[in-house]
């Protein structure tokens, strides 16, 4: 019966895993075959579903609700809603952002690289919307215009510190003074 019936994940994504062959990776993706996992040094291989040599190292997130968004993403990339390669530059790939509390009682927190990546990609986004509502409307007089971008350019300026996560340059965050230079 198992031969009839899919192999179906049973990882979440965004988890990290210990291989025991190739140490210690993080599922990025499903693919007919199995995970995709992006092991240390950037490598990403398909893992079968069904080997169980492979283990989480922490809880096994929802790979139902994971294979859901996952389709979603796929789709709105194939009709060009959203890009299908992130920026993010490969020595960042696989990597995680640690959060640790300045409280000794209070629990640290790791977040994906990608993960944080694709927020900052998504704030980016929405500031270009921004400026494109305020450029283009009808009511704001010029100062008001110009107020109003200079405050979305102060934005850009301050994001600029996670510029190193980028691939390109002509992707990365410029504020008020790179823009004028």
């Amino acid at each position: 019966m198992s031969e009839a019936t899919p192999q179906r994940p049973k990882l979440g994504l965004g988890i990290l895993v210990q291989h025991p062959f190739k140490g210690t990776g993080r599922i990025v993706g499903y693919t007919s075959e199995g995970y995709r996992v992006l092991f240390k040094g950037g490598e990403a291989t398909v893992v079968a579903f069904s080997f169980e040599a492979m283990k989480p190292l922490h809880a096994a997130g929802d790979p139902e609700l994971d294979r859901i968004r996952q389709a979603v993403r796929e789709s709105m990339d194939d009709w060009g809603f959203i890009e299908s390669e992130l920026e993010m530059g490969k020595r960042w790939v696989g990597g995680s952002l640690k959060l640790v509390p300045g409280r000794e009682e209070t629990q640290p927190r790791e977040l994906p690289l990608e993960v944080f990546f694709k927020k900052l990609i998504t704030v980016r986004e929405k500031l270009r919307v921004l400026e494109q509502k305020i450029n283009n409307h009808p009511s704001l007089s010029p100062e008001e215009k110009l107020e109003l971008d200079g405050y979305i350019s102060r934005c850009y300026g301050s994001l600029t510190s996670f510029n190193l996560l980028f691939a390109s340059k002509e992707s990365q965050f410029k504020g008020q003074s790179q823009e004028e230079g």
